[in-house]
């Protein structure tokens, strides 16, 4: 499935840094969840690239202990970025990520390739910032 997303690129980072974290660390979306005392659908709803849930940053703290993290670097992004809002084409690869496991080389599975990253126009922007922006576009399947 190809979409496309709006999103703060900080925040797309997370959530995919989160679902890795996850899985290394052994971890279902109900375990997690029950770490942290969220609904396993929060979860979900976070690691769900087509969904716009995001986490706080009292929510990574709480899934950085979950997880044993040492530092919420292993959460954040490993270096700056150059934007703020971008637009996103995503191709969405057909796999369960709930209780996803590592594959057979102690990987985590890729659930998505990036295929293009756009910086939003003003326009683009100013119509984002008044809500009125959809948040994800199906492309194609």
């Amino acid at each position: 499935m190809i979409v496309e997303i709006v999103i703060s690129e900080i925040d797309f980072h997370i959530k995919e840094n989160i679902r890795y974290s996850r899985i290394k660390a052994g971890l279902d979306q109900v375990e997690l969840a029950q770490k942290i005392g969220v609904s396993e659908g929060y979860i979900g709803n976070i690691e769900n690239p087509k969904n716009p849930a995001k986490a706080n940053t009292r929510l990574i703290a709480r899934i950085a202990l979950a997880l044993k993290h040492n530092s919420y670097f292993e959460i954040l992004p490993k270096q700056i970025l150059n934007s703020d809002i971008v637009k996103l084409r995503l191709e969405l690869f057909d796999i369960n990520t709930r209780n996803q496991v590592l594959d057979s080389n102690g990987n985590v599975p890729e659930r998505l390739k990036i295929l293009s990253k756009e910086i939003l126009t003003d326009k683009e922007y100013n119509v984002f910032k008044a809500e009125k922006l959809p948040y994800c576009t199906v492309i194609g399947k």
